[in-house]
Order: structure tokens, then C-alpha cells, then sequence
């Protein structure tokens, strides 16, 4: 009878608490949705070509862990495999998966690469992991002398054998890259890795040569630097950072009902013949940033086309923490919640497209493929394949027709160029 009426007296207190409990748990629920959702959003970069290589694997481990976190009666242990899930997803991803580096005792320090965009972030990562871990000589090219030196300067106060240099180029103006591109030609180049980059602001005016400035730094100058350090080098590996944001060319005209696609502000490709025609002479748009990034593919996979010994890769790194965006910088970010990669793992790809060995850049493309059959991509993972090779690259976005827009984008840049820099 006592033992009943201390359950009446305590029944209030435990419905209170079972209420706390809930509440708790509905709260832990939501962050984890949260979280996850933006996991998605984030490493979306890494997420496509896991799905892609491994797909069995990859959905048999979804499956499995959505079962056992929906079967399992207590919410807490459910919660904590969710948890489980995410930290084993983020390890395979940053570590696991990603290929190897070469071995240091594999690479010639006699070569020599320049960089452009390489007074910070990935450009400046992947240039001290080349001079400190391989002991190789950089070139590191920014606009800023200041910061450029201070760049410098701190990657050789590490380094053994190695060494890291400056110099000055602005991908913007056509006279600093043909300067920079002279200053070059004293030190024979063997890696052109094309970095530099940024986040366009929409509505930008056209620049000094009546063109978009994004496309104008992000590509243009970058063609015309290539194409200026090829002349010394014919033999030189050319590395472009593109951006898996190049499938938003295709994805919305793949999938999105026709009624929608007015929503979308740039045409089928990105880089068709209205836009070489007319848009890269207009401002800035909310396009631009795929614009250049496809417009990066194309160019790595024309170069051999026209310089038969030339190698070219095409990379994505996914979403790294950079200061490309002011809210990257934030002491809490996507970055330190592993929302995305880190810069020393984000740079992998780079290192991996600037060290590998032409052979085995091409291992695995099937013994009858050639350099001649055009450059390459590299995925978030550091392993090689074919451009367009994604289901929504079809019809009239085919691998052919993209070949195509290709050849007219590299027409365009060298008349483009030729008739601005011809004086």
C-alpha cells in the first residue's frame, strides 16, 4: 500500500521528466537532421563520385544504417549510431578513400611549378606540401607582392631542399600574364597549375576589354598563360582547379520540368555558342562561377588536342575551407564542424594531378586510351575519369556535343585574346 502511494505522489515528477526526455531527444533529433542535411549540401563534391565508383557499397551502407538507427527501441543508442554513422562517412571520405601520395623517393626534385593563386588557401597549401614534404622548387604567382612574400616566407622557413619564389601576375589584365609568362620562359616550367580563383560578384560591370571579369581571370587569362608557357615547354603537364558545380550545367536541364527552366539564368552547357558569342561580353551573372569552372574542363581537355605532348588534368577538390568566403574564416565553421575538408586534405587531388607520372594518370582509361583522345578529370578522391561521364550528360548535352562547345570555347579564347593583345 506505501509503495502505491509513493508511485501517486512520484507520478507527476517521472511524466515531468519523461516530458524533459522527449523534448531532449526531439531536440538531438533535429540537430542531427540538421546536421546531416547539411553534411549532404556541403560534401555533395565527394558524395556524387563515392556513389559513382562504389555504388553497391555505398548503398548498402546507407540502408543498413538507416535501418539500424529507425530498429533499434531506445532513441539514445539510435542517436548514437546516427552519430557513429556520420564520424565512419567523414573518415572514409577524408581518409580511407582518397588515394595515396606518392612516395617522395618517386618524384624528380628537379622539376619546377608554378602556381597561380598561391598566396593562401589551396593554392598556398599545396604549394608548401610540394617544397616542404617533396623538396621541390614553386613559383608561387599573386597579385599582392606583400602577400606573396609573406607566403614565401613561410614555406621556406620549413623547408629543407626545396624552395619557394614569387612572382607577380594579375590573371585579370593580359599585359601582367604575358609579363609574368616572359619571366617564366628563363626557368623551364614542368607543372602550370592553374588555381587561381574566386566567387564572383553578381552584377559586376564588364572590365577594361568590354568582357566579364570572372570569365576573364578565371579563364581567359588562364588560356593565355598556358598557352604562352607551352611554346618553352611543349612536354608541360597543365593542372586546372575546376569545380564539381560544372554538373549544374547539365543537372537542371536533365531533371527539372520545362515549366521551371526559366527559373535558371544560364543556357544548357553554360558555355554554348550564345554565351561565346554574347555572354562572355556581358556583366556578371548568377551563372558565372559555373561558367568558368566548365569552362576550365574544357580547356584541360583541349590542350592535347592541339599540343600533342602536353598532359592536362581537370580537378575537383569538392568544398574546402578557404577564405573564398568571408564565413569560412569564422572560428566556427563548415570546416571545424567537418562540414567540409580541411586544406591539407582538400588538396590531395592537386598533389595528386601534379605528381602522378603520365601513365599512371591514364591507368584504368583502358589500354587503347591516349593523351591524344584529350585531357582528363580528377574527382575529390584523387582518381582519374572521363569528363562528362555522369548520367545527366545526354541528348543535347552529350560527351560529343560538350566536345564540341569545347574546341569553339578554345576558337573563341585565342581570337578573343589575339584581337586584345595584338597591338
Amino acid at each position: 500500500m506505501f509503495s502505491v502511494l509513493v508511485d501517486l505522489i512520484n507520478a507527476p515528477k517521472d511524466a515531468v521528466k519523461g516530458q524533459k526526455g522527449s523534448l531532449l531527444g526531439s531536440l538531438i533529433d533535429a540537430v542531427l537532421l540538421v546536421y546531416s542535411l547539411a553534411f549532404c549540401f556541403f560534401r555533395v563534391g565527394e558524395l556524387v563520385p563515392i556513389m559513382n565508383t562504389y555504388p553497391l557499397e555505398f548503398k548498402t551502407g546507407l540502408i543498413g544504417a538507416v535501418s539500424l538507427r529507425l530498429m533499434l527501441p531506445n532513441r539514445s543508442m539510435g542517436q548514437l549510431v546516427h552519430v557513429a554513422a556520420l564520424i565512419a562517412l567523414v573518415y572514409a571520405m577524408d581518409a580511407y578513400l582518397i588515394k595515396p601520395l606518392p612516395a617522395v623517393s618517386e618524384i624528380s626534385t628537379t622539376q619546377t611549378i608554378f602556381i597561380t593563386g598561391a598566396n593562401s588557401g589551396v593554392g598556398f597549401e599545396t604549394a608548401r606540401q610540394l617544397v616542404v614534404n617533396y623538396g621541390l622548387n614553386v613559383i608561387l604567382g599573386c597579385r599582392s607582392p606583400a602577400k606573396c612574400n609573406a607566403a614565401v616566407n613561410a614555406i621556406n622557413a620549413n623547408a629543407n631542399e626545396g624552395s619557394a619564389s614569387s612572382l607577380l601576375i594579375d590573371l585579370s589584365n593580359f599585359d601582367s600574364v604575358k609579363q609574368a609568362a616572359a619571366q617564366l620562359s628563363e626557368r623551364k616550367v614542368d607543372v602550370l597549375y592553374n588555381n587561381a580563383g574566386f566567387a564572383p560578384d553578381l552584377g559586376s560591370p564588364v572590365n577594361e576589354y568590354l568582357l566579364d571579369p570572372s570569365f576573364t581571370a578565371m579563364h581567359l587569362g588562364h588560356y593565355l598563360l598556358t598557352a604562352l608557357l607551352l611554346q618553352g615547354n611543349p612536354s608541360l603537364r597543365v593542372v586546372n582547379t575546376s569545380s564539381g558545380t560544372h554538373h549544374l550545367c547539365a543537372i537542371p536541364f536533365a531533371y527539372l520540368p520545362e515549366n521551371l527552366l526559366h527559373l535558371i539564368e544560364w543556357n544548357p552547357g553554360c558555355v554554348d555558342e550564345q554565351f561565346l558569342q554574347l555572354g562572355i561580353r556581358t556583366p556578371t551573372d548568377s551563372g558565372a562561377y559555373f561558367q568558368a569552372k566548365i569552362a576550365n574542363i574544357m580547356h584541360a581537355i583541349s590542350i592535347p588536342h592541339n599540343h600533342p605532348q602536353a598532359t592536362s588534368v581537370a580537378i575537383d577538390l569538392g568544398w574546402v575551407g578557404t577564405s573564398i568566403q568571408p564565413w569560412m574564416k569564422l572560428s566556427i565553421s563548415p570546416t571545424s564542424m567537418k562540414l567540409m575538408r580541411n586544406t591539407q586534405t582538400g588538396v590531395l587531388p592537386a598533389m595528386h594531378a601534379i605528381l602522378s607520372s603520365n601513365e599512371e594518370l591514364l591507368n584504368g582509361h583502358g589500354e587503347n586510351r591516349k593523351w591524344n583522345d584529350g585531357g582528363i578529370i580528377m574527382n575529390t578522391m584523387g582518381k582519374t575519369e572521363e569528363p562528362y561521364n555522369m548520367s545527366w550528360w545526354t541528348g543535347n548535352l552529350s560527351r560529343e556535343k560538350m566536345f564540341e562547345l569545347g574546341h569553339k570555347l578554345w576558337v573563341t579564347s585565342e581570337r578573343t585574346i589575339t584581337s586584345l593583345t595584338s597591338n
